[in-house]
């Protein structure tokens, strides 16, 4: 059976070890440990730390790298979620739209908005055909009224 005698070399191993888990695992939690263990293995290449030392500073690494990197990382890597909101909103008040399937409340019904089908709301009965006017947008859920 063969040794790993260098700390170096295992912390290395380590850290592609939680790389390879952090592609099965969702979270982007992992990344950090793994982040972590390779600076652990880059400190064992420059100061000779016995095991608790190491096992020491890949703790602190891991909590600085996790506490303090993941915000950063998580927006370059998945974005900013205040970006996607505003890019949530399609349908801004007062746009038309045309009523596909009979809206009677507290039912939903259909409209049909910019070439997509969307699910409907109103406080008032509105027939299929009819063109009503878009209230507000909530997700996936459209609120209209009667035109005026």
């Amino acid at each position: 059976m063969m040794e790993i005698t260098y700390p170096g070399l295992m912390w290395l191993s380590i850290g592609v070890t939680f790389f390879v888990l952090e592609m099965a695992v969702p979270g982007f939690v992992l990344f950090f440990f793994g982040l972590a263990a390779w600076l652990t293995a880059l400190g064992c290449y420059i100061f000779p730390w016995s095991v608790n030392t190491q096992l020491g500073v890949f703790l602190v690494l891991s909590l600085v790298c996790l506490f303090g990197l993941r915000g950063i990382v998580k927006k370059v890597f998945i974005g900013d979620k205040k970006n996607e909101e505003a890019d949530s909103i399609l349908a801004s008040g007062g746009e038309k739209c045309v009523v596909t399937a009979t809206i009677k409340p507290p039912a939903e019904g259909q409209v049909k908005f910019a070439g997509t089908f969307w699910r409907a709301v109103s406080d008032e009965a509105i027939e299929s055909g009819e063109v009503v006017e878009i209230v507000e947008q909530k997700e996936l859920l459209i609120t209209v009224k009667k035109l005026s």
